[in-house]
């Protein structure tokens, strides 16, 4: 028996719809609880090296905004492989409050961008003008999915680079600088649909075209 397209078109939109449904996050990776001291960022691009334990999106970057009342200037703010290249993903984070404030941070939507574990990634941001801040481990929380691995920043006005040098004192620490927010990737749930959801519905519409192939009695 042939399923008709409307019904197969139909299990197959929905499969797809809770496939490619996932909850937004909101909470920036790293999230400072307190700021300790600021400096003149203007000179650097600076950053933070880390690693992933599961496989996240990266959907949105993001940068420090000192008195969480607006950029002075517009911000640059990239994210890379630890070995360099080319970024991933960069955005414009807009002078003013237009940007979505987390906490201390300002964020933009990215197109997202996968995350794998054991692969290392850089973060980084340009913000003439601006103060910087750091974290250490005592002002703020990690993601769980998340290990920050040192801190990073480029050579001086170099504009916004990678940022290739790191703080030797700076073990599981950042400068702030850039942030990031992620979003799990729905890969069980995509499987389970396409594996069981979408043959469960398949069934039903096979259920209903027979019956109502079925003559009444």
């Amino acid at each position: 028996m042939i399923i008709p397209h409307k019904f197969a078109a139909l299990a197959l939109a929905s499969a797809l719809a809770f496939a490619g449904f996932s909850g937004p996050t909101h909470a920036a990776v790293i999230d400072l609880t307190h700021v300790d001291f600021e400096f003149d960022g203007s000179p650097w691009t600076l950053g933070w090296k880390f690693a992933v334990h599961e496989p996240v999106f990266a959907h949105s970057l993001g940068v420090y905004d000192s008195g969480q009342d607006g950029l002075a200037d517009s911000a640059q703010v990239g994210l890379w492989l630890a070995t360099g290249g080319e970024p991933l993903a960069t955005a414009i984070i807009p002078a003013g409050t237009d940007a979505a404030l987390d906490g201390f941070f300002r964020f933009v939507p990215v197109s997202p961008v996968v995350l794998t574990p054991g692969i290392e990634y850089v973060l980084g941001s340009s913000s003439p003008g601006e103060l910087a801040t750091s974290f250490f481990g005592g002002n703020g929380v990690v993601d769980p999915r998340v290990t920050v691995i040192e801190a990073r920043y480029s050579s001086e006005w170099t504009g916004f680079a990678f940022p290739e040098l790191i703080d030797s004192t700076s073990a599981g620490g950042a400068l702030l600088g850039a942030n990031l927010q992620i979003t799990p990737v729905p890969l069980p749930a995509g499987l389970w649909l396409f594996g069981g959801g979408l043959t469960g519905l398949t069934a039903w519409a096979r259920r209903k075209h027979l019956m109502e192939k079925t003559p009444s009695h």
